[in-house]
């Protein structure tokens, strides 16, 4: 048996180090006093797919670059393919990070897609499609979508309200550029800024307290 002299304790199974101060242990190991058994590593983790999303991601702009120079260099349109590419990894990258995190995933999302929109809007030629329709309705979808996992699974509103009040904020954003004159189609922006304030009177309504420990804890008031 493995034996801690920091700690004075007795360690079961075959370890390295002590668990709790993780000191040198005295003694002969004995594995078959194991506590915990062993755990079979994933075979695909998190990184490793991260890592072939970005070796397709290489692979297919390369492939569009010398196609592109084979036919000529007139339209560079490899060019937006290979952004595009990497927009898709980051997003990617986003919903892998957070994959057990439903609601953070979506969250992040509703930051990050109308965000890379808005770029592409601008890099192209501004035509107000991103504010126009992908922030409005990546909005609506996250807080629809927070509301169905929140049913289904039935989880208390502690557990989500931080993303889930940062999306309704954000549905307001579309109220701020119709004020600045920057949306021309209007229907998607109003639908978005209603269901976010809705929500928001709901929260203010009904969970008070959670809404009230939510902000404590995140601007530490």
């Amino acid at each position: 048996m493995q034996r801690c002299p920091s700690c004075r304790v007795t360690v079961a199974g075959h370890k390295s180090c002590c668990p709790l101060c993780g000191g040198q242990l005295t003694g002969t190991p004995e594995p078959d006093t194991e506590v915990f058994p062993a755990l079979e590593k994933p075979r695909f983790t998190g990184n490793f797919i991260l890592r072939v999303l970005a070796l397709i991601a290489v692979a297919v702009s390369a492939v569009c670059v010398l196609v592109n120079i084979a036919l000529g260099m007139h339209v560079l349109w490899s060019l937006f393919v290979a952004v595009g590419a990497a927009c898709v990894w980051a997003a990617a990258a986003v919903g892998i990070a957070y994959r057990r995190d439903i609601m953070q995933n979506l969250g992040w999302q509703a930051v990050l897609i109308p965000l890379l929109s808005v770029l592409w809007d601008v890099w192209t030629g501004w035509r107000g499609w991103s504010v126009d329709f992908v922030l409005p309705c990546v909005c609506m979808v996250a807080v629809a979508g927070m509301l169905l996992c929140a049913g289904l699974f039935k989880m208390p509103l502690h557990l989500f309200a931080g993303p889930f009040i940062s999306t309704c904020v954000l549905g307001l954003a579309p109220l701020v550029l119709i004020a600045c004159g920057l949306v021309d189609i209007l229907l998607p922006s109003l639908l978005c800024a209603g269901m976010a304030i809705v929500s928001l009177a709901a929260l203010l309504l009904f969970q008070w307290q959670t809404l009230k420990a939510e902000l404590q804890r995140r601007f530490h008031l």
